[in-house]
């Protein structure tokens, strides 16, 4: 599937795109990858930040780590989506087509939230105090090795 972004595509609107699908790719797994856009739609509508671990390990320059230390969450960047509203300067990385495809066609969703609980099982809901339920699985099965 070819995205709607063509090279008659104003510069901003593209750069946009690629930022959104950077992070796509970086958050998940491409089965996932329309949800996670949905996901940072959504919260870019309602100006929520989108507090993407991707982007603050793009940022330390430390990528792969399934923990973010809260530590981290105060560095000094424009990548920090902690710290800064809105998207990121830049792409996070260099994107699949997949990535690309569903930072174009996001699937339709209410979700605000989502975190991998354990490999190939990642959540979506609207529910803050559900997210948090889930963090509570992730760290139990994070503690019993199913990350490693």
């Amino acid at each position: 599937m070819d995205i709607s972004v063509s090279i008659f595509t104003p510069t901003i609107i593209k750069t946009r795109t690629m930022t959104i699908a950077s992070i796509i790719q970086a958050e998940g797994d491409p089965q996932d990858f329309t949800k996670i856009a949905r996901v940072i739609y959504n919260r870019l509508k309602i100006r929520m930040p989108l507090q993407m671990n991707a982007t603050v390990d793009y940022a330390a320059n430390l990528r792969g780590q399934i923990r973010l230390p809260y530590k981290r969450l105060e560095i000094n960047s424009r990548y920090n989506t902690y710290k800064y509203q809105g998207l990121p300067i830049g792409p996070i990385g260099n994107p699949g087509q997949d990535a690309l495809d569903a930072a174009v066609n996001p699937v339709s969703g209410d979700w605000l939230y989502f975190i991998t609980v354990k490999p190939q099982d990642t959540r979506f809901t609207k529910s803050f105090d559900e997210f948090n339920t889930w963090v509570n699985e992730f760290r139990k099965n994070e503690k019993a090795g199913l990350f490693k």
